[in-house]
């Protein structure tokens, strides 16, 4: 596998962020919505965690 600076830079990043969280998928996930509450205009939608639905003829 190749190795680039800027994909090491990003995975340290994510590195950290997850022991910051005490390497628990669920205070992550917690984490990052509080950023997005906290920054709505850094993401594409305002929307957070909205569900998506199946529609019953669509499948």
């Amino acid at each position: 596998m190749v190795k680039e600076s800027t994909l090491e830079g990003i995975w340290e990043t994510r590195r950290r962020i997850y022991a910051k969280c005490d390497n628990d998928p669920v205070k992550l996930v917690q984490y990052y919505i509080a950023r997005q509450k906290a920054n709505p205009e850094r993401f594409a939608s305002s929307k957070i965690a909205t569900p998506k639905t199946v529609e019953q003829g669509n499948r």
